[in-house]
């Protein structure tokens, strides 16, 4: 997915993405002196307010929630590993598990059963087709209507926010390390040049630290959005299994067979053992 653009005006976006490349780029050595320096007390060192990194750690921390229910939701409705694994959702062409298990009875139909037994596969031949169906219509909308919300938000958003507090720390190494070299400055020329470098760290830190503080603000919307994705998920995922549960059960009555009544297993056994060998 693309990056989300930032909300910050095109020339101020600029001049915060140069300085937090600029903090980031520091050589080694440099990082290792200003750091090694606020160990010993001769540099000092910038921190976030507490409660405002405290903040920042559950938003990332719900970020990683909603992934992995996003995963969750996604293994309710595609339980074959192989398809999970593509990072995809809906099965290819012909390889849907119901349409698989369809098919097989078919193929038993035609070609090993007669009679009563050959009818009773047919029928459920024909009721796997039908739930096939069903299964890839709620597979496809699950990821186009029913958790867009949520899938973007472990997209594009986390991205996002990955990012930004990336840049944030970074830029706090930078406000250290100029405003040190401001204090060691000797001359009016290196005054002013470290000044401006420190005042340029300072305004990119501000304002990396607003587009954050925005996406802590908007943390009670985006939590009700993505509650009413799950309850719809949910709910459609429960008229789907009803649906099968429906056909199944509509397969024994046709065939004379209450579904609530104990079968009579006697001589069965044998025909299992039949449908076995087939496998």
């Amino acid at each position: 997915m693309d990056k989300k653009k930032s909300s910050l005006p095109d020339e101020q976006r600029k001049e915060t993405e140069e300085a937090a490349q600029k903090a980031a780029s520091a050589g080694y050595f440099k990082t290792a002196l200003v750091q090694f320096g606020q160990r010993i007390g001769i540099v000092e060192q910038t921190k976030l307010e507490p409660k405002f990194q405290s903040n920042i750690n559950k938003l990332i921390s719900y970020h990683n929630t909603i992934y992995n229910i996003v995963d969750s939701i996604e293994l309710q409705i595609q339980v074959n590993p192989s398809v999970t694994a593509m990072q995809k959702v809906v099965s290819p062409e012909g390889e849907n598990l119901w349409e698989m298990l369809g098919g097989w009875f078919h193929y038993m139909t035609m070609f090993h059963f007669e009679g009563h037994d050959a009818l009773m596969l047919q029928k459920y031949s024909h009721a796997c087709g039908k739930i096939a169906q069903k299964e890839i219509h709620v597979q496809k909308k699950t990821r186009a209507q029913y958790i867009r919300k949520m899938r973007m938000y472990t997209g594009d958003e986390s991205f996002e926010l990955n990012d930004n507090v990336k840049q944030l720390n970074d830029l706090l190494h930078g406000i250290d390390e100029t405003r040190h070299l401001l204090k060691h400055a000797q001359t009016t020329n290196e005054v002013k040049t470290r000044g401006d470098a420190y005042h340029r760290m300072i305004k990119a830190f501000n304002r990396k630290g607003n587009e954050v503080q925005a996406s802590l603000d908007e943390v009670p919307m985006e939590a009700s959005l993505h509650q009413k994705e799950l309850l719809k998920f949910a709910g459609e995922v429960s008229k789907y299994h009803d649906f099968a549960d429906n056909h199944l059960t509509e397969v024994l009555l046709r065939l004379g067979i209450n579904p609530n009544v104990k079968p009579n297993l006697k001589g069965h056994n044998k025909k299992a053992s039949k449908i076995m060998k087939l496998f």
